[in-house]
Parts: C-alpha cells; structure tokens; sequence
C-alpha cells in the first residue's frame, strides 16, 4: 500500500497539447467533467495557435502529447522529429478548406498554408491532382493561420488552406472550391507522443487518458445535452474564433467533424487498420511531391496499443 501511495504521488501530469478546433473539445469535456479525475489520472491541457508552434513545444519536452491532423504527424516524423503516432481519434468531414477569392487554382498561384502542415498539403495535393497539376505548379507560401487569413482578406494570396475556426473565416472572404468532405477520408485527426513521453510514462497511465477522451466523444456523440451545456465546457478564450459567430455557426463547425463509434475505432487501429494504410498514403505522397527522400514502413511510425486497448474495455 505504501509503494502504491508512493506511486501515486510521484505521476505527474499528462501534458497535452492541442489545437483550438472544435473536433479537440471532447478535450475539454472531458476535463469538466471530471473523467480523467475519476480515473485517477491528472491531464494538463495546453493550446497551441498553429501546429509549427505545437511541433516545437513536443519535440522539445513542453508537452507530452500533441493533437493534431495525422498528416502532419508524418511531416513531422519525417522531419526528424522523435515521435510516435499513438491514435486517430476523428476525421475532419469539411473542417479543413481550401478558400479561394478568384475561382479554381491556376498554375503558378500563390497558395498559403500553415507551417508544418503536411495534413493539408496532402488535401490541396488531392485537389490539384484534379485540376491535372501537381504541388510543383503553385507557389505555397507558409505561415501561421492568423496571419495567412489576415494577407487573404487583403488579396495576398488569392488562395489559402486553412482550418477551422480560420477557414470559417476565410469563406467569408472567398469560396470554398474544395474542403475534406470532397474528398473523404484524405484528412484524419489524432495524437502523437514523444518517444521520451512514451518511455517515461506507465502505459496504463495513457489508456485512462484515453479511456477519458472515449467517454467524453461517447458524450458529444449521445447527442443528449443541450447546446448550452457542451458550449459551457469550453474555455471562451482559448474557442474564442470558434465562438465568435453565434451557436450557429459553431454547431456547423462542430459538424463538419466526425466522430467514430468504438467499432469505427478499432478497425482504424492495429496490424493493417485504416491508420496504418493513411500513414502510407501520406508518406508516399511526400516522396512522391519532394517532401521526403524515403518513404519508412508506415508501421514503424505508429504505436496505438494504449489507445487500442481503451477501445477494447469501452466496447
């Protein structure tokens, strides 16, 4: 019982980090709710504005565990980064938007999107790929979401790949000529961990972390609470953006997410799961555009026991 007591007083928290997307709320539900609390685990939340600012914070040991679009995970990875892929937990059905002031791309257009966003360039790849053009016919132009918004407003670029609640923004400014519901399934969203993270922190101690981000989707995905209710969960500054245009528009960006069942979840993971065949994709994609010189098994990138094991007692 001692050694127990000792043990407990020892964990430290859990040091999340994630973006202000509505599809990381079950985030803070979870936390309002008091799930990790009830399964004696403590988790420390932190938001980043923009996945490069997230990159550096896991890379360097401010956080433990990033939220993130997968894709972006692979940049990551492939960039040198110590990290392993340790769930997708949602997929992005129309949250990420490629806005456009002047009708369809065109070759040699100025195209912006945010730093370290391998997620998105695999979605505006797709959308070239379509047009019959590749990566190399545009001009990206990187930089933070906010800023990337700011120069669309004012006509410079004329193009952008955004996020929401920034992409929301954005359609204001332009049309929508693609998102990641035209083309489904090209756009996932988990978590990654450190490899130190994963070392330095017990197992079981990350599938009660999960076991608390299922029962908070479980939650959302019931569908039984009042609007009211799930808006009051989150931290008005930190979903500020997402916020700002009135339940309405909220509840649209909230639906532009899809949750899966554990089912969904558990197919998704494992030997050979959907995950694996994504990170595939990805990384044959960077290969093939430039991104990366070699293209690792997709396997080697991945380690989702904790998560699949939360899936499996949630069934």
């Amino acid at each position: 019982m001692l050694a127990c007591a000792i043990g407990l007083a020892e964990a430290k928290p859990i040091r999340v980090g994630y973006l202000p997307d509505i599809g990381f709320s079950p985030l803070d539900v979870a936390q309002a709710q008091g799930f990790w609390k009830e399964l004696g685990i403590e988790v420390q939340l932190t938001p980043f504005n923009d996945s490069a600012a997230q990159a550096k914070a896991l890379t360097e040991g401010d956080i433990d565990l990033a939220g993130d679009l997968t894709g972006n995970f692979v940049g990551w990875a492939m960039g040198g980064a110590s990290i392993k892929l340790t769930a997708e937990t949602h997929a992005s059905n129309g949250s990420v938007k490629i806005v456009s002031r002047a009708g369809d791309v065109q070759k040699g257009q100025a195209v912006g999107i945010g730093a370290e966003q391998v997620g998105a360039l695999f979605l505006l790849g797709r959308y070239l790929n379509a047009k019959g053009m590749q990566l190399s016919d545009v001009k990206l132009q990187e930089g933070p979401a906010d800023k990337q918004l700011a120069g669309f407003r004012k006509g410079q670029p004329t193009m952008v790949v955004l996020s929401d609640p920034a992409a929301n923004a954005a359609r204001r400014e332009g049309t929508v000529v693609a998102d990641s519901a035209t083309y489904p399934g090209m756009v996932t969203v988990g978590f990654a961990a450190s490899k130190s993270a994963l070392a330095a922190i017990p197992e079981d101690q990350w599938v009660k972390f999960y076991k608390g981000w299922l029962k908070a989707v479980s939650w959302v995905r019931s569908g039984n609470f009042k609007w009211a209710d799930y808006r009051g969960a989150l931290d008005p500054k930190i979903y500020a953006a997402t916020l700002a245009d009135g339940d309405a528009a909220a509840m649209d960006m909230f639906n532009s997410v899809k949750f899966p069942s554990v089912a969904e979840g558990v197919k998704r993971h494992g030997q050979l799961g959907g995950l694996e065949y994504h990170v595939r994709a990805v990384l044959r994609f960077m290969r093939e555009s430039g991104l990366a010189k070699g293209e690792p098994e997709a396997r080697t990138l991945i380690q989702s026991s904790a998560f699949e094991k939360a899936l499996a007692a949630s069934r």
